[in-house]
C-alpha cells in the first residue's frame, strides 16, 4: 500500500483508538458521578431518618416525664393509687428512652454536653417526683402538697422543657444544613452529568466528522496514488535505457519496455531468472552468490551507488557493451536493486571513430603540413632564388599560417593524448634555466616581429626532473603569450629562482593584464578573454590548459598572479630535485609506492623527499604485501591499476592483516571514482586522481605526518600591525604555532626561548628594520632558519638568496602567505 494511504489509515485508526478511549473516561466519569450522587442520597435519607427518630425520641422522653408528673400530682391530691400506673410507666420507660437516645447520639460528639445535661435534668426531676411521692405516703396531702407548691419539681421541668427545645431545634437545624448541603451537591452532580453529556456528543459528533474527512482523504489520495502510479509507470515503460528490479540474489523482479526492447524477452518470462542470463558477470561461477558478490562488491560498497561496463546478452546470443548503474532499494524483505543499463555500442563506435580520426590527422595531416611550412619556409628564405617583394608577402602568410595551423594540430592531438592518458614523459635531471634558454631561442622570431624583447635574469641552478621538450612545449607556450600581449618596445622578463624545495619560472609582461572575468577559466579549454584585441592575437585557447596538464604531470603547478591594466606573471612551479636517499635510508618516515608507471613513481618519490620522507617503489600487489608484512614502513600509496590485482582488493588485504589494520593509506590513481564507490567503507587518508595535484599531495602527507603524530612547525611572526598579526595566526591555525612579536626586541628574545622553524619578516618595524633580525636567525647547528619577508616596503635585492620568499603586502593576499607557509613548511592544505 502506498505510504500516504498507509500514513492516513494509521492516523485513523489512532484517532479512533483514542476516541473510543475518551468516550469510556467519559462514560464511566457519568457513572462514577451518578453512583455517588445515589449513595449521598442514601446517606441523607438514612440521616433525615435518624434525625426524626431522635426528635422524636426526645420529645417521647419529654412525653414521658410530663405523664409521671400528672400521675404524680393525682396520686398526691387523691391518695388514689391508680394514679401512680402513669408514674409507674413512665418511670419504667424512661431508662431504656435514654439509653436508646444516647445511641442515637453516639454518633454526634458534639451533641454528647446537650444528653449529659437532659440526662442530669431527668434524674432530677426524677426524684423530685419520687420525694413527692413518698411525703405523700408517708405524711399525707398536706406536707406533699406543701413540696409540690416549693416548685422544685416545676423548676427542672422547665429547665427540661427548655433543653428539649433547644436539642430539638439543633436537630432540625442539622438536618436543613445536611439538605441544603445534599440539594447543593445534587445540582453540581446535574452539571458534572450535563457537562459529560455534552462532552460526549461532541465526541461523537467529532468522530462522525473525522470519519468523514478520513473517507474524503483516502479517495483523494487513493486518486494522487492512481496518478503517480500511472506516471511513474509511464516513465518506467517509456524510459530510452532498460531499467530493472533485482532481489538481493540477483533474481529479476521486474523490468521495463526498453529492457525488452533491448535484450528480446518479455517480462513474464524473465520474472524470478538470474541476471546472468542477460549481463556477463565477472563471478558469474559462484552459483547461489548475491549478485554484488559476484560483481566482486560487498553489501556496503554500493551504498551511494556504481557504474560498471559489462556485456550484455541478447536473446539470440549477440553480445553487447553496456553501462549499468547500479543503486540501492532498501525494502522490508532486504536489500533490492535498481538496474539501469544503457547500450554503449555507439559509443563505443564514436570512440573508435575517434581514435581513428586523431590517428588520421596525426599521420596525414602533419606530414604534408610539416612540407608545406618547411618548403614555405624555405622559399621565405630565399633558398630558391630571389622572389618578388609581393609574392615575398604572399608566401611569408601562407607560411605563418601554416605554422599557425600545425601548432593547431598539435594542440589537439596533446589534449587528446591528455585526456586518453597516452601522453607519456622522458624524465630525465636537467636544470630549468637551461629550458629557459631554449624556450626563449624558440620565441626569438616571434619577439623580433613584435618588436619585443625577451631577457632572462641572473640566477643560480635549479635542478629538476622532467621531460625537457615537455616542459619547453609549456615555457614557449607561456613566453608567446607574453610576447603576443605585450606593446611594442617593451621587455618580457624571464627567472628562474631555486627555493627551499621547489623551482620557479617566472614569466612577466607589461600587457593589459587579465580580466576579473576571465581569470576563473584561463586555464580551460578553448578559453580565450573575449576582448577584441585578444582575439586579433590568435590562438586555440589550448596551450595554457595544455601546459597546466603538463606541469602537474610533473609533480608541478602552474599559477598566476595579473592586475587589470598592469601586466601577468605566470609561475611554473615544478619539485626542486634534491639527491634521492637510498632505499630505507632517510631519515624521515619510510613509505611505500605502490606503481607500476616508474616514471609516476620517480615523481611522486622526488616529491616526498621535499617533506622529508624517503621511499621504496614497487610495481606490483604481490610485492607491496611482501615488503609491508616485513615492517618498517609508516605509510603506503597505492595505485588502483595495479598488473597482478585491483588496488582496493590490496587495500582490503591490508585491513584484514592484524600487521598493517593501522597502517596509513593514499590512494593515487587514474580511476579514483570508481575505486572510491567500491572502497567507500576502507579507511584512507585521501584519494588523489592523476595527474595528481601537488597541493593535494601534501594535504595528504599532512595527514600522514599526524598519523605519526608529528609535532606542527613553530613560526615566528615578526609585525607591528596587531591586525595582521591576528589574522595570519587565525590563517595558520591547525598548519603550524605561530608565536607573535610585535618589535624586534621582542622578537629577538622569542629567538632566544625557541628557535622556530620559519620566520614571517616585516621590514618596518618600532625599534629597527627587520633585516636587522637576519643576524639572529641561525638554529645553533650552523643552519640558517628559513625567512618569508612579509611587508609594505620593497627589499633591497642583494639580500634577497637570504630569503626564502618575498611576499609584498597589498599585492599578495593572506592566502597567498598562507600558501607561501604551507609550502615552507612541508604543510599541504587539507
Amino acid at each position: 500500500m502506498p505510504e500516504p494511504l498507509l500514513l492516513s489509515r494509521r492516523i485513523a485508526t489512532l484517532l479512533g483508538v483514542a476516541v473510543g478511549l475518551i468516550v469510556v473516561a467519559v462514560l464511566v466519569g457519568i457513572g462514577a458521578a451518578l453512583t455517588h450522587e445515589f449513595q449521598r442520597g442514601n446517606a441523607v435519607r438514612a440521616e433525615v431518618e435518624r434525625s426524626h427518630e431522635t426528635r422524636a425520641q426526645i420529645l417521647s422522653v419529654f412525653s414521658l416525664l410530663q405523664d409521671a408528673e400528672t400521675g404524680q400530682r393525682g396520686y398526691i391530691i387523691t391518695g388514689d393509687a391508680r394514679f401512680l400506673e402513669p408514674y409507674d410507666e413512665a418511670e419504667e420507660k424512661l431508662s431504656a428512652q435514654m439509653q436508646r437516645l444516647e445511641r442515637l447520639y453516639a454518633g454526634e460528639p458534639g451533641h454528647a454536653a446537650e444528653l449529659v445535661v437532659l440526662g442530669d435534668l431527668v434524674d432530677r426531676k426524677q426524684q423530685t417526683l419520687s420525694e413527692g411521692i413518698a411525703l405523700r405516703q408517708q405524711r399525707g396531702r398536706d406536707p406533699a402538697l406543701a413540696y409540690v407548691a416549693e416548685g422544685a419539681g416545676k423548676a427542672a421541668m422547665d429547665d427540661i422543657r427548655f433543653v428539649v427545645d433547644r436539642m430539638v431545634d439543633a436537630e432540625a437545624n442539622r438536618l436543613d444544613a445536611l439538605i441544603g448541603r445534599a440539594t447543593a451537591r445534587g445540582v453540581a452532580t446535574e452539571r458534572l452529568v450535563a457537562g459529560l453529556f455534552a462532552l460526549l456528543l461532541a465526541l461523537v459528533t467529532g468522530t462522525v466528522f473525522l470519519v468523514w474527512r478520513y473517507i474524503r482523504t483516502r479517495r483523494v489520495l487513493l486518486a494522487e496514488v492512481r496518478t503517480v502510479a500511472t506516471r511513474q509507470t509511464a516513465i518506467f515503460d517509456s524510459a530510452i535505457d532498460a531499467i530493472l528490479t533485482l532481489n538481493p540474489s540477483g533474481s529479476i523482479e521486474t523490468m521495463n519496455t526498453a529492457a525488452s526492447r533491448m535484450f528480446g524477452w518479455s517480462g513474464p518470462e524473465l520474472v524470478r531468472r538470474d541476471i546472468s542470463v542477460l549481463l556477463d558477470l565477472e563471478g558469474k561461477d559462484g552459483a547461489g552468490r548475491g549478485f554484488l558478490a559476484r560483481l566482486g562488491f560487498r553489501d556496503g560498497d554500493i551504498a551511494g551507488g556504481l557504474v560498471r561496463e559489462l556485456n550484455a546478452r541478447r536473446r539470440d546470443g549477440g553480445l553487447f557493451p553496456v553501462d549499468v548503474a547500479l543503486s540501492p532499494m532498501p525494502l522490508p524483505s532486504g536489500v533490492h536493486m535498481v538496474a539501469v543499463v544503457r547500450d554503449i555500442s555507439e559509443r563505443r563506435r564514436v570512440e573508435e571513430m575517434k581514435q581513428q580520426f586523431v590517428s588520421t590527422v596525426s599521420h596525414e595531416l602533419r606530414t604534408p603540413l610539416t612540407s608545406i611550412a618547411g618548403s614555405l619556409g624555405l622559399l621565405a628564405g630565399g633558398a630558391a632564388g630571389a622572389i618578388p617583394d609581393k609574392a615575398g608577402r604572399l608566401i611569408s602568410i601562407a607560411h605563418s599560417n601554416s605554422q599557425r595551423l600545425v601548432r593547431l594540430i598539435n594542440d589537439i592531438l596533446d589534449i587528446e593524448k591528455l585526456e586518453s592518458g597516452q601522453m607519456t614523459l622522458d624524465l630525465a635531471s636537467l636544470d630549468l634555466r637551461d629550458i629557459a634558454l631554449r624556450s626563449i631561442d624558440n620565441v626569438h622570431g616571434l619577439a623580433d616581429e613584435l618588436s619585443v624583447s625577451v631577457d632572462l635574469d641572473d640566477g643560480a641552478p635549479a635542478p629538476v626532473r622532467g621531460d625537457a621538450d615537455r616542459l619547453i612545449q609549456v615555457v614557449v607556450n607561456l613566453l608567446s603569450n607574453a610576447v603576443k600581449f605585450s606593446p611594442a618596445g617593451s621587455a618580457v622578463r624571464v627567472s628562474v629562482q631555486p627555493e627551499t624545495r621547489i623551482a620557479r619560472l617566472s614569466v612577466s609582461d607589461d600587457g593589459p593584464g587579465i580580466p576579473d572575468e576571465f581569470r576563473a577559466r584561463i586555464f580551460s579549454k578553448f578559453a580565450q578573454a573575449d576582448s577584441s584585441d585578444t582575439r586579433a592575437k590568435g590562438g586555440t585557447g589550448l596551450g595554457l590548459a595544455i601546459a597546466r596538464e603538463i606541469a602537474e604531470r610533473h609533480g608541478g603547478r602552474l599559477w598566476f598572479e595579473s592586475a587589470p591594466g598592469e601586466g601577468a606573471t605566470f609561475h611554473l612551479d615544478l619539485p626542486l630535485e634534491l639527491d634521492q636517499p637510498e632505499a630505507g635510508g632517510g631519515a624521515g618516515p619510510h613509505l611505500l609506492i605502490v606503481e607500476d608507471d616508474l616514471d609516476a613513481a620517480e615523481v611522486l618519490r622526488a616529491m616526498l623527499a621535499q617533506d622529508g620522507f624517503s621511499a621504496d617503489v614497487v610495481s606490483t600487489a604481490r610485492e607491496a604485501l611482501s615488503a609491508v608484512r616485513g615492517g618498517g614502513f609508516a605509510a603506503i600509496l597505492v595505485d588502483l591499476q595495479l598488473p597482478d590485482a585491483d588496488g582496493v582488493g590490496l587495500i582490503r588485504a591490508l585491513r584484514s592483516d592484524p600487521r598493517t589494520r593501522d597502517l596509513p593509506v593514499v590512494v593515487v590513481s587514474a580511476d579514483v571514482a570508481r575505486g572510491r564507490a567500491r572502497g567507500r567503507s576502507l579507511e584512507v587518508i585521501d584519494w588523489l586522481e592523476k595527474p595528481f595535484d601537488q597541493t593535494r599531495l601534501r594535504g595528504a602527507v599532512a595527514g600522514i605526518l599526524e598519523r605519526l603524530e608529528k609535532q606542527r612547525p613553530t613560526i615566528l611572526h615578526v609585525d607591528d600591525d596587531p591586525d595582521i598579526l591576528a589574522v595570519t595566526a587565525s590563517a595558520l591555525t591547525g598548519v603550524a604555532e605561530v608565536t607573535a612579536a610585535p618589535t624586534l626586541s621582542h622578537a629577538r628574545a622569542a629567538l632566544k626561548a625557541r628557535t622556530p622553524d620559519l620566520v614571517i619578516l616585516d621590514l618596518g618595524l618600532p625599534d629597527g628594520s627587520g633585516l636587522d633580525l637576519l643576524a639572529d636567525l641561525d638554529d645553533g647547528d650552523g643552519n640558517t632558519v628559513p625567512v618569508i619577508v612579509y611587508s609594505a616596503q620593497e627589499m633591497d635585492a642583494a639580500l634577497g638568496h637570504r630569503v626564502e620568499a618575498v611576499l609584498v603586502k597589498s599585492r599578495t593576499s593572506l592566502a597567498g602567505l598562507v600558501r607561501t607557509v604551507r609550502r615552507l613548511t612541508g604543510k599541504g592544505s587539507h
